[in-house]
């Protein structure tokens, strides 16, 4: 073999693992990822937990987007995984409907009886997302009829049937950290649906032991080094594929359903499922 014949070779090797990669990328993609779910499993320990809510547990899913690509084999999967985790308390995270979803009276007796039928003795709550807004009258009803209280820009207690318990703050779209109360004295969870509405200055005077998210379905198709294939409103300045150092800790939920593109990389659609411990 000419010592061209070996470039030549070692080019065309590399060009079909390139291929190769891509191929398989793709099918991971299109075929695999999309159709998982993830159960992220987390122990919340903290001195600021009271002893009468040990051992409650939290399922916190953000971004159905039911519709277009979410179909009901998806979503029973889902609402199949919260029934078997049996979850004391449920957040709601925002984004019912993808924006591309014609709501028929169908989807609507559907969705409200999934939402409707999760366990949650100790309370279901709930933000709106930039697509709920959108459809605000459908939704909010939805919600409603299935227990769901929805929290604007407001601090609420969650308790186990005690006088004590943990705080649960919401901002919504329009966020004002001005109307969320706070203790450093208390265990505080903020949920809020767009991740860039944490690195408001205001919140970093506030006592927050965990911040949720979504909205950006952890970029949705991650390139390895490159990093998410595209940034939306909303999640421009930390997502997934771009983090930053709060003055508290948070979590980016890649989500549950698929929007734009029925694809997914490297972001699995994933659920939360916290375990409150008193330390």
């Amino acid at each position: 073999m000419t010592k061209f014949q070996k470039q030549m070779f070692i080019i065309i090797t590399i060009l079909f693992a390139v291929v190769l990669s891509m191929a398989s990328s793709l099918t991971i993609a299109k075929n695999l990822e999309p159709d998982k779910l993830n159960v992220q499993y987390k122990t919340l320990q903290d001195s600021k937990i009271p002893e009468s809510m040990n051992d409650v547990s939290i399922v916190y899913f953000t971004d159905l987007q039911y519709g277009k690509f979410e179909n009901k084999k998806r979503t029973n999967k889902l609402f199949n995984k919260i029934k078997h985790l049996d979850p004391d308390i449920i957040i709601f995270g925002g984004d019912l409907f993808d924006e591309t979803c014609q709501m028929n009276q169908e989807d609507i007796d559907y969705i409200t009886s999934k939402f409707s039928k999760i366990p949650a003795p100790l309370g279901k709550f709930c933000v709106l997302g930039e697509k709920d807004e959108a459809n605000s009258d459908i939704v909010r009803s939805i919600l409603n009829q299935s227990q769901f209280e929805i929290l604007e820009n407001e601090t609420i207690l969650l308790t186990n049937h005690k006088k004590d318990g943990i705080t649960l703050s919401a901002l919504s779209n329009t966020p004002d950290p001005s109307k969320i109360s706070t203790a450093d004295a208390q265990y505080n969870l903020l949920v809020t649906h767009m991740p860039d509405t944490l690195i408001n200055e205001d919140l970093s005077t506030k006592s927050i032991s965990l911040a949720l998210c979504g909205h950006s379905h952890g970029t949705q198709i991650t390139f390895p080094i490159l990093g998410g294939y595209k940034t939306i409103d909303g999640a421009k300045s930390l997502n997934r594929s771009r983090a930053k150092k709060l003055a508290f800790p948070y979590i980016i939920s890649s989500g549950i359903g698929c929007t734009h593109v029925n694809l997914r990389f490297m972001s699995t659609p994933e659920i939360y499922y916290f375990m409150l411990q008193s330390k």
